[in-house]
């Protein structure tokens, strides 16, 4: 009797942690040539844990640089067992099972990085990233005002300009915005129908509130990542108090405002 194949609706792969796990995991042949396509090496992807989230390069089909940092966060033995739900955009949502074979347990601070020292911070960041926050290490990047509206609708516009160079014009998918303590969130890339504007939708106004984003405060968004989930790094220019700067591409309509510097 033949064995009727189907497709499951959220693709899961296991591995296994052997030694050596720390510096990179494989992910397994035929599910890497069956979801996802060979033109992501060297693009980032996102995984999710404990309310959490790390960003992960994929490099000739293994998880590399950023993997380090999951795995300590973790506590992660040779032995575990690591299950991977795929949710697509390079999303993946993972568990993990210890040597009893049970899903292991995390206490709510158990997966929060741990910082020493603003140096320790920023060499982790840089290491996580691939990116240095002094001149946003030459990657492109917009600044904007956030005002009233962004906070309210949970919304910031990207620059049409900004957003046309970039290939980012169409798209509907998850982003991820890491603030400059490792921090992460994911947010919805979106466009409206009626004029094609691409903006930040929903998770937005959370990033606002984990950041102490006020009125009038000043912030740039630099890509760092532009692969099936793009991602982006927060960096806080000026508060209110500092003065309100002048926009250098007041068309742009980004935060809603019109207050925008393009780069």
């Amino acid at each position: 009797m033949a064995i009727a194949k189907f497709t499951p609706t959220t693709p899961h792969f296991f591995q296994p942690l052997l030694p050596g796990f720390q510096h990179h995991l494989t992910i397994p042949l035929l599910f890497f040539k069956h979801y996802l396509k060979s033109e992501i090496n060297c693009q980032r992807a996102v995984l999710r844990s404990h309310g959490r989230t790390w960003s992960v390069r994929i490099r000739d089909r293994r998880f590399e640089d950023g993997w380090g940092d999951f795995a300590k966060d973790h506590d992660l033995h040779v032995g575990d067992f690591l299950v991977f739900g795929y949710g697509g955009n390079l999303v993946f949502n993972v568990v993990v099972f210890d040597t009893s074979a049970c899903q292991r347990q995390y206490p709510p601070s158990a997966t929060k990085p741990k910082y020493q020292n603003k140096s320790s911070t920023k060499e982790s960041t840089e290491r996580l990233l691939g990116s240095t926050s002094v001149g946003h290490g030459g990657s492109p990047h917009f600044v904007s005002t956030l005002n009233p509206d962004s906070l309210k609708s949970s919304k910031l516009n990207i620059p049409r300009k900004f957003a046309r160079s970039h290939g980012l014009v169409g798209r509907c998918c998850d982003t991820v915005v890491v603030d400059e303590q490792r921090r992460s969130w994911i947010v919805g890339l979106r466009h409206k129908e009626s004029d094609g504007q691409v903006y930040f939708g929903s998770g937005w106004r959370d990033i606002c509130i984990g950041n102490d984003l006020n009125e009038m405060d000043c912030f740039s968004l630099e890509l760092i990542g532009n692969g099936t989930a793009p991602v982006f790094k927060l960096h806080k220019v000026a508060s209110h108090s500092d003065g309100q700067r002048t926009p250098n591409y007041p068309n742009s309509n980004a935060g809603c405002s019109g207050s925008v510097v393009y780069f």
